[in-house]
């Protein structure tokens, strides 16, 4: 039976290597930006959006099949899962690598081409690292995957930026990237097979017994990862089609402010899939409502505090972060921050249903979600640019959250028991407007180091009075974490 204080103590790991990445990033696109400029950054953002989705097609959707079939077996079933999974990663790559070498030699040219060959490196790194992370999650060894992924940051964005610097422009940001990735890659694919204890052979393979459910399990995860990831691609790729590099580079700077608020709900994401499939398992729905619902408040909680300061202070930021051209990626920012809350609710939601193989509730509700996207996209891009880009992406998000809900619901989860909802309304508009009253005092330097204090400290208090969440609350999951 999975154990709260391992959930949490894995949630920690999570949290602690995508914290370091989001804040590697969070020196390394400035310097970018300056170093590419407005077309560069424009350029780096389309080869981004490809990048995701084509690692995770790639992946066939073997890292969340490995992490649930691993965490069930034991003993030389479990290491006839790792090898399989191994040989599965492999194969993929022979087949998948070749194809898309073809499809950028026929698509592109110049430096877009350039930049994609360099991210096949890239990709193939990720498979290796996705293959390694998936077992040691299995292995509930979360703390040595988890450093990696800062490592990796740190490595592409110091190669990345010093190529792009000697005058190799974007090509050289990706050789940045294949290098981070190829490193980290090999290193959890060592330390996976180290924790197993086994080594990737002919004899440890059991192909009959694994490939069919570990293909089926990751195709269906693959169907739902590919339909998450065109929520936060597609939006940027029609930008691109539509208008150009420059207008991509700013609704990208909008869409990057918006990702770093979701470092909390992806930590969750990561974690809970394999922490969640023993209650499912023992048929204990109470006590997976009673999980899911408090870490969505958890969740909902910070993200709103989150929206709440960068409302209020996005403009600051992005002018002094990205530079002052990008005043134009203030307003798609502001609207986009509805739906970032959404999204946070679904990305809490669906990993806790994949764990009980509820899979087709969740190709339902993103589905819908998807072609909302899709469709508002294409109708307002053209007209209105990326102010309409961050509409259609932020009506999709926002519905995210209500079909996931309704998923969770059909299979007899209550993720939204006992939730404060108009007590955490009530804290995030009042810090808003706290905020908004107290920033034209002051320079932008004073709006950017003190009002976040001040809005964290107002938030605090206010959570700990109205019950929301409570410092001994706070201090308890602390506790449950370090000890």
């Amino acid at each position: 039976m999975a154990d709260d204080g391992s959930i949490l103590k894995g949630y920690l790991s999570v949290f602690t290597g995508d914290l370091g990445r989001l804040l590697t990033f969070a020196v390394f696109i400035p310097l970018l930006v300056r170093t590419v400029g407005e077309d560069g950054f424009g350029t780096y953002a389309l080869v981004m959006a490809i990048f995701l989705p084509s690692r995770k097609v790639l992946n066939l959707g073997l890292f969340e099949a490995t992490k649930t079939y691993a965490s069930r077996e034991t003993g030389d079933d479990r290491t006839s899962v790792v090898t399989t999974s191994f040989a599965l990663h492999t194969g993929s790559l022979l087949i998948g690598i070749p194809t898309l070498a073809g499809l950028i030699t026929w698509f592109t040219d110049g430096t877009l081409q350039s930049a994609l060959y360099l991210m096949l490196g890239a990709v193939v790194g990720e498979q290796l690292y996705y293959f390694g992370r998936g077992v040691l999650h299995a292995y509930k060894r979360e703390e040595l995957a988890e450093p990696l992924v800062p490592a990796r940051s740190v490595i592409l964005a110091v190669v990345g930026l010093a190529l792009a610097g000697a005058g190799y422009g974007v090509p050289g940001v990706f050789a940045g990237f294949a290098t981070g990735f190829l490193l980290t890659g090999v290193l959890s694919t060592a330390l996976a097979f180290r924790e197993a204890g086994a080594f990737p052979s002919v004899r440890g393979l059991a192909l009959r017994t694994y490939t069919r459910p570990l293909v089926r399990f990751g195709v269906q995860s693959m169907a739902l990862t590919l339909l998450l990831t065109s929520m936060y691609k597609i939006d940027v790729l029609l930008v691109s089609h539509f208008w150009d590099a420059t207008k991509t580079g700013h609704y990208r700077a909008a869409l990057q402010v918006s990702e770093f608020m979701w470092v909390v709900s992806v930590a969750m994401e990561m974690v809970m899939i394999q922490s969640t499939a023993d209650l499912w398992a023992d048929d204990e729905i109470a006590r997976l409502t009673s999980l899911l619902s408090r870490l969505l408040r958890y969740v909902v909680v910070l993200t709103v505090l989150l929206v709440a300061g960068v409302f209020v202070l996005g403009e600051q930021f992005l002018t002094v972060y990205f530079g002052p051209p990008y005043e134009a990626s203030v307003r798609p920012l502001q609207v986009l921050l509805p739906g970032v809350l959404g999204f946070a609710v679904a990305r809490v939601i669906w990993p806790v249903l994949q764990a009980g193989g509820h899979l087709r509730q969740l190709l339902l509700a993103t589905g819908a979600a998807v072609v909302v996207n899709v469709v508002l996209n294409v109708i307002l891009i053209p007209r209105i640019g990326i102010v309409g880009a961050a509409i259609g992406t932020s009506t999709a998000y926002g519905l995210m959250a209500v079909t996931h809900v309704v998923a969770a619901r059909n299979v007899g989860l209550r993720p939204l028991t006992g939730f404060p909802a108009v007590r955490v309304l009530a804290l995030g508009l009042g810090t808003t407007l706290l905020l908004l009253a107290l920033e034209p005092y002051g320079p932008w330097f004073v709006d950017l180091s003190v009002l976040p204090l001040v809005g964290l400290g107002v938030y605090a208090l206010g959570s700990h009075v109205s019950g929301v969440l409570t410092i001994g609350e706070a201090t308890e999951v602390l506790d449950s974490v370090l000890n």
